[in-house]
């Protein structure tokens, strides 16, 4: 294991990384390791959410956003909320849900569309970060969908006309 790098988090670019759900020691070690600002993506009713992750994170000098998102209710409107959010917090920054496929996905639609990633190369990554999106199709296609749409409106090649 890298030592340097907070267990179950994954890297998705210099400003970025994602994970799953995280305990207060987790916290103290993300701050240890020099993330500036967390984002919880975790809805107030799921089992497992720290209410006092707030003050959890402030106290350990890091910034901390929430932005609830459920995962039957994916839209561009979260996604740029979420982008949004990562642009004006202090990076890096740690985002995380319950599992990390709401961080993961969101945190690669936001490198990916940038970086001209198509949808294939978006299920490789998360497949490589160990994330399945199988037992969640609704969120898969909604990310799928996301790409595919970004990259029709940039006119990358995905028409027949080069």
């Amino acid at each position: 294991m890298n030592e340097t790098q907070l267990v179950g988090t994954h890297p998705i670019d210099e400003d970025v990384s994602v994970a799953g759900e995280l305990s207060p020691e987790q916290l103290q070690q993300a701050s240890q390791q020099g993330f500036k600002s967390v984002i919880n993506l975790r809805m107030p009713k799921e089992k497992g959410f720290l209410p006092d992750e707030p003050q959890i994170v402030e106290s350990l000098g890091m910034q901390y956003a929430h932005i609830p998102v459920n995962p039957s209710s994916l839209s561009g409107e979260l996604v740029a909320q979420v982008s949004e959010q990562i642009d004006q917090l202090p990076k890096p920054v740690l985002m995380h849900c319950s599992l990390g496929l709401r961080s993961a996905g969101i945190g690669l639609l936001r490198a990916g569309i940038d970086q001209g990633m198509t949808a294939e190369e978006f299920l490789q990554r998360t497949e490589a970060m160990g994330l399945n999106f199988n037992d969640r199709p609704g969120v898969k296609q909604f990310f799928v969908d996301y790409i595919t749409q970004h990259l029709e409106q940039l006119g990358e090649p995905n028409d027949e006309h080069e």
